[in-house]
């Protein structure tokens, strides 16, 4: 008769979970029993912040829920900020963890929490502690459902360790069949009112965020049908791509990009925040005029910015709802027309200094990486400037900690994208202080043998928080953290470069996206 915590690995093959993120506990042995008989791949990175960053990229880039396994506890907390991160930016993602037995909670047992469920659901879709076997079947269909039907974000599964260790059912029961799960849907006259005013629009514009992520074909007819420009947030990069004749691009907040936003006399914001980081360098505050909006999460139709129609729906199908019902085809010359203004206006960019100053980097980096490049960014300056610079071509591409901004996410949001995608270039950007804080991953591609180029945009510590110093007139405490990176590289057994000049960083570059394991491109402050 299997234990419970085989019944979890079972039940994981069963969702379709292909492979699983993180280290073995005494808490979560039964777990592992089951994991070693199971079909699942088991990725041991170094720390549990890397087993849910890799869960996370590996979800960016799948669309599928990225798993993870911690133990109770310390590993939770550990891997609380990408779990949170993964929550700010929509991602789906299944956390199982271990627990501790209810009987011995708030005695002084190791691993204890006072209310670890509460910790796990202010960043979750729910958080469920499990207290007998036969829960386990109902708990996954209630994942999927969120997976499936809602707003995606993490998903939290703890167990007991004396639940884990019982027996289960003597076979391990199905998940339940759940019938399809309906999207929310907008009322008919809801999308008939946001199509006549579309179609009534002079100069309309369309926004598009993470959440129409896999809306991008439809989108994209909506817009030929419109005549309109599509602009990006950096959550949507690659949704159209950057190439296209209509596309803005994520540059949204940089004159002439942010003028043409103001003029437009009706906006379409599809599963969109437009977070501060997007917003960032405005001239001057943003309006939008006449706002349609869309998105699957109800309650984030009426934050920060009051549409005259709200459509409550999955992006993909309400776009195509508002494109049934629009009146006619727009005259040809004026797409024409549409197109020339948004040229016109891509080669007008103006990004405030602090950006431009990186756009030779950026250069670099576009001529020598491949159109379906994976690239996982972290909080760091180059980065930044990629948010709005680099072009993107294909959807869930673009790996970036948006909405939480924390430090530490490219390395191992890399190594979950490339097990993901293995067949596609993945590079990791990030600055010598955000990549101390996952350094030790580096352990973990080289383990994988992942082809994996890792540039470290070396400034000697905090370039950033320096510089906003600089300008608060502070003396500068805390931001000084040298380190040799390419020694730091060497010594996890990984090849470390250091690349002096833009040329030098081509070449090693391309030579890095075809090594047989991963390579730490040391880029010292030449820009």
């Amino acid at each position: 008769m299997p234990s419970c915590g085989e019944c979890v690995a079972a039940l994981l093959e069963r969702l379709g979970t292909e492979t699983v993120f993180g280290i073995p506990g005494v808490h979560t042995l039964e777990i592992y029993r089951g994991l070693a008989g199971s079909s699942l791949r088991h990725v041991a990175p170094r720390h549990e912040q890397g087993a849910a960053f890799m869960a996370d990229g590996w979800a960016r880039v799948t669309g599928r829920p990225g798993v993870c396994v911690l133990i109770s506890g310390p590993g939770l907390t550990n891997a609380l900020t990408p779990i949170a991160q993964a929550f700010h930016d929509s991602i789906p993602m299944l956390v199982i963890s271990g627990a501790v037995a209810e009987h011995d909670r708030g005695c002084g047992e190791i691993h204890d929490l006072p209310d670890q469920q509460a910790l796990m659901a202010s960043v979750t879709a729910f958080s469920h502690t499990v207290t007998d076997p036969g829960e386990l079947p109902e708990v996954f269909a209630r994942a999927q459902e969120v997976f499936a039907s809602q707003r995606p974000r993490p998903v939290h599964v703890a167990v007991p360790v004396d639940v884990l260790a019982g027996a289960a059912a003597a076979q391990v029961p199905p998940i339940p069949p759940t019938p399809p799960i309906p999207t929310p849907a907008p009322a008919s006259a809801a999308i008939e009112r946001a199509a006549q005013l579309l179609s009534q629009a002079q100069a309309p514009l369309i926004i598009l965020g993470g959440g129409a992520r896999d809306a991008g074909p439809q989108a994209l007819a909506l817009a030929e049908r419109l005549a309109a420009p599509l602009g990006l947030t950096i959550n949507a990069r690659g949704t159209i791509a950057d190439t296209h004749d209509l596309c803005l691009g994520s540059a949204l907040s940089f004159p002439p990009v942010s003028d043409l936003l103001r003029s437009a006399d009706v906006t379409l914001l599809v599963g969109a925040e437009l977070s501060g980081l997007d917003l960032w360098g405005l001239d001057r505050p943003l309006t939008l005029s006449r706002l349609v909006r869309i998105d699957i999460d109800a309650d984030q139709l009426s934050r920060r910015w009051q549409p005259e129609v709200g459509l409550h729906g999955d992006a993909a199908i309400t776009l195509s709802q508002v494109a049934a019902r629009l009146d006619g085809a727009r005259d040809p010359t004026r797409r024409a027309a549409v197109a020339s203004r948004v040229a016109e206006v891509r080669r007008r960019l103006r990004p405030p200094a602090e950006i431009a100053r990186f756009a030779p980097l950026v250069d670099a980096l576009d001529r020598v990486l491949p159109p379906d490049r994976i690239v996982a960014g972290d909080s760091t300056q180059p980065v930044y400037a990629a948010n709005h610079l680099l072009p993107m071509h294909q959807p869930r591409s673009w790996l970036m900690p948006i909405g939480y901004g924390c430090l530490g996410a490219a390395l191992p949001m890399a190594i979950g994208a490339k097990l993901a995608a293995p067949a596609r270039p993945v590079v990791a950007i990030a600055g010598d202080g955000g990549f101390m804080f996952t350094v030790q991953e580096l352990a973990s591609a080289r383990d994988l043998g992942l082809s994996l180029p890792v540039i470290v945009y070396n400034n000697g510590g905090y370039g950033e928080i320096r510089d906003e110093m600089d300008r608060a007139d502070i003396r500068h405490v805390g931001t000084d953290a040298a380190a040799d990176i390419t020694a730091i590289a060497h010594g996890f057994g990984c090849d470390g470069v250091r690349a002096t000049s833009l040329e030098q960083l081509e070449h090693v570059l391309g030579e890095a996206l075809g090594a047989p394991g991963p390579t730490v491109i040391e880029l010292a402050e030449i820009v």
